[in-house]
């Protein structure tokens, strides 16, 4: 891989992640502008640092076939690890106070980030953009219906209940 195709990666990373970032520190929510960069990023420089393993083992097997049977893929959990990394990151923003419980939006978006950010790593470029797309659609679109249908039909249930007793 060439060092243009690594830096467009990484920068396209950066904005994504820097624009969920932005979308979070503007509802003044926990990890924002700098965390959701710092993971998609995070997630694309393994998703490269894998993917140049891949390669270099690729390359050895072919000129040593016959130490095929003797060598080990353990690294294919690499990208597994990244998201077993960012759910315990995500743990931490997730607040349970008096009955209600916060931070879980947040919590997703750091993981849909670092799925981005491995895909950007990867090359799949279409499907980072698909997800970055279907994602901000569903923090501001899907806000507003849930706002302005969910939680009124939500107090509405618990009136409901409340006059039944």
């Amino acid at each position: 891989m060439n060092l243009e195709t690594i830096f467009l990666r990484l920068i396209l990373s950066t904005i994504l992640g820097g624009i969920f970032g932005l979308e979070r520190e503007l509802k003044n929510k926990p990890a924002g502008f700098i965390t959701l960069i710092l993971v998609s990023l995070g997630a694309t420089a393994i998703a490269l640092i894998h993917e140049e393993l891949v390669m270099k083992k690729i390359e050895f097997i072919k000129l040593n076939p016959h130490l095929v049977n003797g060598f080990d893929f353990y690294d294919v959990k690499l990208p597994g690890q990244v998201i077993t990394g960012v759910g315990f990151i995500g743990g931490g923003v997730i607040i349970y106070n008096k009955d209600k419980v916060s931070g879980l939006t947040t919590a997703a978006l750091l993981w849909i980030t670092a799925a981005m950010g491995l895909a950007i790593g990867y090359g799949f470029i279409f499907l980072s953009f698909s997800i970055f797309f279907i994602v901000i659609i569903t923090l501001i679109l899907m806000r507003l219906i849930e706002e302005k249908y969910i939680f009124k039909l939500r107090k509405k249930i618990l009136k409901k209940d409340e006059d039944d007793l």
